[in-house]
């Protein structure tokens, strides 16, 4: 089904559903972000210092460092 073919169908769709549709797809992107957000912090707990990097380095990455 294409994105045009379910935006005409739930177009079609009670208020009621749409609701349901709406709440689904809030708690689908709260699992997504919440799973990203995991992965994430796994990166910020290594124990390996040889990974590390300063903050200097970050701010240098970031474009952020005073020349």
């Amino acid at each position: 089904m294409s994105f045009e073919a379910l935006q005409q169908e739930v177009t079609s769709w009670p208020e009621s559903q749409v609701r349901q549709l709406q709440a689904f797809l809030v708690t689908l992107r709260h699992q997504r972000d919440a799973a990203s957000m995991q992965k994430l912090a796994s990166k910020l707990d290594d124990t390996d210092p040889s990974r590390w990097i300063s903050l200097e380095e970050v701010e240098k990455r970031l474009g952020l460092a005073n020349s």
